[in-house]
């Protein structure tokens, strides 16, 4: 704020020091009984209610228990928390420990996650820009949840063009503390536990198109393999146990892994104005423009086996072999003019073998849940062939790096191409949050959230699903 200040009392400054010098022409003076006319001290005049303002207490009313909350939890306490530490140069500070280099392009800071059902992890963010030259930049981050719980996300983007990137990825991961409930939309609520280790790398490109649009692409090998037997996570079973119990077959490729070559690619048409540019000069007084628009989003992904996987008959392919599809649809609703959006979703996505008798991982499936719609579940809850969600959502600012999001989504996953949809199978999502905006490589989120059991099944809140920290975007 008071770089703010500053920068606008220099503005205006230098506008008094450049104007030619001219003396005020004076008010003429109103009669002794005349009355003063009241100024419009609120800047709204005589203006007509737009119908936006009228719209904008639909969602106050509804979410009236979610905002106080919201308000009075999260945003106030918040604010008194920032404004003391501006007054106290805290980001400064902060800045100064944790950036180093001449222009400050370097930067090590310390990152932390806990999601309530998932072991809690801790690490460290790495980020070099102008690393091999201007336009490179290079990211990292490392995280550990214990002795057998590590994660290791590499990148290098190089700038080749305006908005346009070229890159390379890797990521290494290993764990004990996934969850498996098993597949299809009546999966039970009991949760089994198993290991996955994955490495993925390759090379990448990525732009920004025409206002909010943009497309990515991915071409790398990945490699995943599974330990059934081990799973740490309080005293649930694991899907070795529950196999064993005859509580559902061995999951499709979790007997031998899978190695594949993968090639995925995202078009997005989104015909929003971008919230703010990506060169923004410091203390800027730039107003985002309305949120509201329409949004395309296609996607799709290739992977085909790199070794031979088990076969129960001479009939069935030696390898895998599948493609994923889907796309999002959506509208979205500036109430005020000033981010306050309201946005309405479909989301429809599907896995298909490429040869009749093969088979999918249920890695690779479609999913639900985590960072996927239906937020209110764990990754990995939901899996099956397809999946449908419509999601609701009202997204407001918090603070100056701070959105609120509150979310309601129904939905589920289904057989090979939806097969067996019905509305008394789906189930819900509902809740709210706070997350970062304006950075993809290193995003906070905040997060309270419920997951349902299906609508046939009474609906009852099946899962509560709290997340706070960091993760990697990149």
């Amino acid at each position: 704020m008071r770089v703010h200040s500053f920068a606008l009392a220099l503005t205006l400054a230098a506008h008094a020091s450049a104007a030619p010098s001219r003396a005020p022409t004076p008010d003429p003076p109103i009669d002794r009984d005349a009355k003063r006319e009241v100024p419009d001290y609120d800047g709204r005049g005589d203006d007509p209610v737009t119908p936006g303002q009228v719209l904008l207490w639909i969602p106050r009313v509804v979410l009236s228990p979610l905002y106080l909350v919201s308000e009075y939890v999260v945003r106030r306490p918040l604010g008194w928390v920032v404004s003391e530490a501006e007054k106290n140069d805290i980001p400064q500070k902060l800045v100064d420990v944790f950036t180093f280099g001449p222009n400050g392009n370097i930067a090590v800071i310390p990152t932390g996650l806990v999601d309530f059902g998932f072991r809690p992890s801790v690490g460290v963010y790495f980020r070099y820009n102008q690393f091999l030259a201007d336009d490179n930049k290079l990211r990292a981050r490392a995280a550990t949840g214990g002795t057998d719980w590590w994660l290791l996300n590499l990148s290098d983007r190089l700038t080749v063009a305006r908005d346009q990137e070229l890159g390379v990825r890797a990521e290494w991961s290993t764990r004990p503390d996934w969850v498996f409930h098993g597949l299809g939309p009546e999966s039970g609520a009991g949760a089994a536990r198993f290991k996955m280790r994955k490495t993925e790398a390759g090379g990448r490109y990525d732009a920004d198109l025409w206002r909010s649009s943009a497309a990515s692409s991915f071409v790398g090998v990945r490699d995943v393999s599974f330990d059934p037997t081990v799973g740490t996570y309080d005293d649930e079973p694991t899907v070795a146990q529950e196999i064993a119990r005859g509580r559902y077959p061995s999951p499709p490729g979790m007997a031998d892994g899978y190695t594949v070559f993968v090639q995925n690619l995202t078009l997005e048409l989104d015909t929003r104005p971008r919230r703010a540019p990506d060169d923004l000069p410091e203390a800027s007084d730039y107003v985002s423009p309305p949120g509201s628009g329409l949004r395309l989003q296609l996607r799709g992904e290739h992977a085909a086996g790199l070794r031979d996987g088990p076969r129960s008959s001479a009939r069935d392919p030696e390898r895998h072999h599948w493609v994923e599809y889907g796309g999002t649809v959506g509208g979205f609703v500036d109430l005020s003019g000033t981010q306050r959006v309201v946005g309405l979703s479909l989301i429809a996505d599907f896995a298909d073998p490429i040869e009749a008798r093969g088979e999918i991982p249920f890695t690779e499936q479609a999913s639900l849940g985590g960072p996927r719609p239906l937020r209110g579940f764990l990754e990995g809850r939901l899996v099956g062939r397809s999946s449908a969600v419509a999601q609701l959502d009202y997204q407001y600012p918090v603070w100056v790096w701070l959105d609120g999001a509150v979310h309601y989504a129904v939905g589920n996953v289904f057989g090979e191409h939806l097969s067996g949809f019905d509305l008394g199978l789906c189930r819900q999502s509902f809740g709210m949050g706070l997350r970062s905006t304006g950075n993809r490589d290193h995003a906070f989120e905040l997060l309270v959230a419920f997951g349902t059991d299906t609508l046939r099944g009474g609906g009852e809140v099946e899962h509560v699903r709290f997340v706070v920290g960091a993760t990697s975007g990149f």
